[in-house]
């Protein structure tokens, strides 16, 4: 393909080139002097832009302080095309069949590869989309007074997979689908209507043994109490007592990702895993008390635990494909919320809409390539990991530790980070850190600074860049410089939490969302 008519037309049709001229479909080629002047305008943030033209294959390009052209590995056509449909063209049948795959895709993506995606998506649509920019024909965005409308848009349509994702993850990859859930989703559309008399079962069985439970002991604790079964009364009642409030949790959480609104399925959900374990966590507390032989008191406790796990278990029991049923659940609910998006008016597709929906695109969350490299998921082959890091001071200074964790911990989080490029090549597309200074959220710092080069070819390049906020590193790669360096994260620092919670990203341990907390209020406290 030839790139110069690309450029032209690009340019022509782009108000502001030096935002996004495609400098380079090539990654391999150096930037030229000219190349490296337009470059200087812009920050390190990953940012989308849409094309109807399609260059190296690929009609959506992610844009940063290097490059155009950043390979990418998850299929961002299908968002190009999934918006083309619904705004431009208005083929609702292409977009409902673009957004399925689409959504589809994300269901089969492994996590690694699903997490760059999202955070590079998330990066785009921060603060309701101003991350994305468009060509302007008639194919996308005709015009720059139709560009607010249609950023607006892209939220909309982008929450619909988000939100399901996030639902996807709280009933599959937590494990949280018991039988009413489970059920709901396989009866809402009509699936299959009989699968609720399975849900009435579980919850008449439950109610019985609890009652049953309740009715065992009529007479006081005072009479009938056995203070040599006061151990195990004491461990099962702490017991229950985190079984109840695990489940109370998880029960908020799914009317909010599953049920929406209240009806016989939802109730039975609270009834079954609210109310019962805080009753059997006060009668079994009495009953083992009261308990005369030690055995009784060993298969009384494992009764009361085992109770309210019978809805989470029927399902498995019953043969239910759990996977599938959630999955088709989650396919036609994104059906129905598409058909609410397209029926709105165009006026209606603004900030203050966005914000009353609570679409947490209105976020500032960005994805900041530091080094260029290609937008993928953990690729062995091509010795590329992605996930958190964390970043461990050595008070010798000699000897950090910067080491890949499945979670986001404590030692991940880092509120600033500062960087320095190495000289000697200044017109690589793929430039290298020779100086990395990294600043904990407790206020250590861990400074990575390369040797002085005894030939004195290389050195490092004294202007700075800094990114001050709470991030992480997601991509760590050095030799003598840091030649990978990929960091995701937040100017604000509540919104890192909610960015990160909206996206289905990492999990966040307790002991570091209770770090954001507590950073997060100090300067309040300090104003007061």
């Amino acid at each position: 393909m030839d790139y110069t008519p690309l450029e032209e037309t690009i340019t022509s049709t782009v108000k502001d080139p030096s935002s996004c001229v495609f400098l380079h479909p090539n990654e391999k080629r150096d930037y030229n002097d000219d190349e490296l002047e337009a470059l200087k305008g812009r920050d390190f943030a990953a940012r989308l832009f849409m094309t109807a033209k399609p260059c190296a294959g690929d009609t959506v390009f992610l844009r940063n302080h290097h490059t155009d052209n950043l390979q990418h590995a998850s299929h961002f056509n299908y968002v190009r095309d999934y918006l083309k449909a619904a705004h431009a063209v208005k083929n609702q049948t292409c977009a409902k069949a673009t957004l399925t795959t689409l959504l589809t895709m994300c269901f089969d993506l492994s996590p690694s590869d699903y997490y760059t995606f999202a955070i590079s998506l998330a990066s785009g649509l921060s603060k309701y989309g101003k991350n994305t920019m468009f060509e302007y024909d008639d194919s996308m965005v005709r015009g720059r007074n139709e560009i607010d409308a249609v950023r607006g848009k892209f939220c909309f349509l982008m929450d619909i997979i988000f939100s399901k994702m996030s639902t996807k993850r709280f009933l599959l990859d937590d494990k949280q689908s018991n039988i009413f859930r489970l059920v709901y989703c396989n009866i809402k559309y009509e699936k299959d209507k009989n699968a609720v008399y399975s849900a009435l079962f579980s919850f008449a069985l439950q109610i019985t043994l609890t009652v049953y439970v309740a009715l065992h002991k009529g007479a006081s604790v005072t009479n009938e109490s056995n203070m040599n079964m006061l151990a195990l009364a004491v461990f099962t009642f702490s017991y229950s007592t985190m079984v109840a409030m695990a489940t109370i949790a998880d029960t908020m959480s799914a009317y909010k990702l599953v049920f929406k609104e209240v009806g016989l399925l939802m109730m039975m959900d609270v009834v079954i895993n609210i109310c019962i374990p805080i009753v059997l966590t006060y009668y079994g507390f009495i009953l083992i008390l009261c308990e005369k032989d030690y055995i009784n008191a060993v298969l009384n406790c494992s009764a009361l635990l085992f109770i309210p796990e019978i809805d989470d278990q029927l399902p498995q029991i019953l043969g239910y494909r759990e996977d599938d049923i959630i999955k088709n659940f989650l396919i036609t609910e994104s059906m129905e919320d598409f058909a609410a998006i397209i029926e709105m008016p165009e006026e209606e597709f603004s900030t203050l809409e966005c914000a009353r929906r609570n679409i947490v695109c209105g976020l500032q969350f960005g994805d900041f390539y530091i080094t260029n490299m290609p937008e993928q998921g953990t690729n062995a082959q091509a010795g590329l990991i992605f996930q958190p890091y964390q970043v461990t001071y050595c008070s010798d200074g000699s000897s950090h530790e910067i080491v890949p964790s499945t979670t986001i911990t404590p030692d991940c989080l880092l509120c600033e980070i500062e960087w320095q490029y190495t000289t000697g090549y200044p017109n690589t597309t793929k430039p290298r850190v020779g100086c990395l200074k990294l600043t904990k959220l407790g206020g250590k710092v861990v400074q990575i600074k390369r040797n002085d080069d005894p030939l004195g070819k290389i050195g490092i390049n004294p202007e700075k860049h800094k990114l001050k906020g709470l991030f992480i590193i997601t991509t760590f790669q050095m030799s003598e410089d840091v030649i990978k360096l990929r960091v995701c994260g937040s100017y604000n620092k509540q919104n890192f939490l909610k960015a990160f919670d909206y996206y289905s990203l990492w999990d966040v341990t307790d002991e570091a969302r209770a770090k954001i907390s507590a950073s997060s209020q100090r300067p309040k406290q300090k104003e007061e």
